[in-house]
């Protein structure tokens, strides 16, 4: 019954979405529910960030619509996982966000990488998704930066460079993410990309962990019995 009500709220929200247009920008409530799903708010907080992206998306936001896409496509978020749904969704928005991520809305164009990656809404495109992500990183996006370490460290879109993965998972570590943290720790820790540096590994580890990034303090634990 839960579900049917949540689809029945869904079709409400697309319904509500073609007849009002998309502002450019980010909706508050989609900032903080990133914030709190990444830890740059202080600490990994998964239940705040879906109450908060839910309100968001209610609000017939366009970019938030477009995460909830995001969020049942692998089960982010604490949503379930539900590709079906993903696509639905996303396919009812992606002119809306790729409109918008021409207009260089950094978040706009982050989610458009993430359409290409996980064929929301788009046909999967490692390359174009690269593209989107290194446009959207390049206008200080954080979960782009993110994104774009990943790429970089598997080489999916682009060579394969861990320097690259270092250099991009440092500027979205700065902003508080906090799996780019615990990546940039595991780089140091195993001089992959950088020189080994066990100090750095372990200021990254620990600032993971602050964050409530559980591997993290696995990782710290580990390091205090060597």
């Amino acid at each position: 019954m839960k579900f049917i009500l949540y689809r029945s709220t869904l079709a409400a929200w697309l319904l509500a979405l073609t007849s009002c247009a998309a502002t450019p920008g980010i909706n508050a409530d989609l900032a903080e529910a990133i914030n709190w799903y990444t830890g740059a708010a202080g600490h990994v907080d998964d239940a705040r960030a879906r109450l908060l992206l839910e309100r968001a998306a209610a609000s017939q936001d366009t970019l938030a619509v477009m995460w909830i896409a995001r969020v049942h496509s692998t089960g982010r978020m604490g949503f379930m996982q539900d590709r079906n749904l993903a696509q639905e969704v996303a396919s009812n928005v992606i002119q809306d966000v790729e409109r918008l991520a021409n207009a260089n809305v950094a978040e706009a164009c982050f989610l458009m990488g993430t359409a290409f990656a996980e064929g929301l809404g788009k046909t999967v495109d490692p390359v174009a998704a690269a593209r989107w992500y290194e446009r959207a990183a390049l206008l200080g996006n954080m979960l782009a930066q993110h994104n774009m370490g990943n790429i970089y460290a598997s080489g999916t879109g682009v060579p394969q460079n861990n320097a690259l993965a270092v250099s991009w998972w440092l500027q979205a570590a700065a902003q508080g993410d906090a799996i780019p943290q615990f990546r940039v720790a595991e780089m140091f820790e195993r001089g992959l990309g950088v020189d080994l540096d066990i100090e750095q590994a372990t200021r990254w580890y620990r600032e993971s962990a602050r964050r409530g990034y559980g591997p993290a303090q696995v990782a710290l634990d580990r390091l205090a019995r060597n």
